[in-house]
């Protein structure tokens, strides 16, 4: 998994430096800033939907037998 995470991350460096080389910083940042937003917010999203399934697995409190 890592390898593949390894590749990618590869890969988008050479397709950011492309864009910035062929079209320069301001076209650039144009495109991939908005992407890095939205992949931050679906990112975080994520986050805190975890954290608040793992507080209500901890909050669960079962009834006691008498």
């Amino acid at each position: 998994m890592n390898g593949i995470r390894n590749v990618a991350l590869v890969g988008l460096g050479l397709v950011i430096s492309y864009v910035v080389v062929t079209y320069g910083v301001e076209l650039a940042a144009m495109i991939f800033v908005p992407l890095f937003f939205l992949w931050f917010t679906l990112w975080d999203d994520k986050q805190i939907r975890q954290a608040q399934r793992r507080q209500s697995r901890q909050s669960v409190s079962y009834p006691s037998h008498k």
